[in-house]
Parts: structure tokens; C-alpha cells; sequence
């Protein structure tokens, strides 16, 4: 799937545009961890594939992809574990790095999250917001981010 990707040069453009709605519209820490992570991407894809127009393979997705994540851990120290959206994005990054298929990165990035659930926080929002009942539901950073990568993964199958 990944080798019908756009060029690197239209793919950049949609990051960028990507990464000013996240920059103008979301708030938080969620805000800052997904502008972070998507300038790492673009900053990955201009990299690995500097000679524009290029096809994106999954090679180019796979060593962007980690780059990003490396850049990612500069600014937090979340790990899978912590019940934070990391518990999503590595099994997805870690999956299609290994397959080149986005539905089982997708997939594995929907187990990390419903792997949260009864997980205890220590870190993010759950360790300091009083109340019970977060041990029932998946950390809502984890989901979200499990249902955009989900969204996308949909996306290009049209």
C-alpha cells in the first residue's frame, strides 16, 4: 500500500499543512507532542528522500517514522507504559516499520491502545485529575491517537 504513496514533495506539502492545523488548533500537551512528532516527520521525509520528486517508500515512511520518534523522546519522556498516546504511536511506528502495511500498524496502534486500560498513569493527565474509573476506559491521548491513525488508514484505502 505504502509504495502507491504520493511523490515526497506533495507529501510534504499535506504534513505542512497537516502540522499548521495542529499548530493553530490543538491545545496542551497532546498540541505540542503532535506538532513535535509531525515537524520530526517532515524534517524525516525531506531527509531520506532529499531528491524531490521521489516516491515514498516504506523504506523512506520507516526511517522517517523513527527519526520521529527519536526526536519526540528530546522533549518527553513518555514510554509505552506510562498510559499516554506512546502507548499507540510506537506499536504503530515499530509495526509498519517491520510490515510495510498500515492496517496492521493501525491495528497493533488499536491494542496499544486498549492495552491502557487498567493501566496505572505515571504520566500525563490521569496522574494528577482526581476521580475513579480511568483503570475502565483506554487513556483518551492513546485512543485518539489510535482512531486518527485508523482514520488514515481508511483515508488512503480510497
Amino acid at each position: 500500500m505504502l509504495e502507491t504513496a504520493k511523490e515526497t514533495e506533495d507529501l510534504l506539502i499535506l504534513v505542512n499543512h497537516i502540522i499548521q492545523v495542529v499548530e493553530v488548533a490543538m491545545d496542551g500537551t497532546s498540541g505540542a507532542i503532535y506538532a513535535i512528532f509531525l515537524n520530526a516527520l517532515a524534517h524525516g521525509l525531506r531527509q531520506n528522500a532529499p531528491s524531490s520528486p521521489q516516491l515514498v517508500t516504506p523504506a523512506i515512511w520507516a526511517k522517517a517514522l523513527d527519526s520521529s520518534l527519536k526526536a519526540l523522546g528530546k522533549y518527553t519522556p513518555a514510554k509505552p507504559g506510562d498510559r499516554t498516546l506512546m502507548d499507540a504511536l510506537y506499536p504503530f511506528v515499530e509495526t509498519l516499520s517491520k510490515t510495510d502495511e498500515i492496517d496492521k500498524a493501525a491495528a497493533a496502534a488499536q491494542i496499544g491502545a486498549q492495552g491502557t486500560k487498567g493501566m496505572k498513569a505515571s504520566l500525563g493527565r490521569t496522574v494528577y485529575v482526581g476521580g475513579e474509573g480511568f483503570q475502565e476506559v483506554p487513556d483518551p491521548g492513546a485512543h485518539g491517537l489510535a482512531e486518527l491513525l485508523l482514520g488514515l488508514n481508511d483515508g488512503l484505502k480510497k
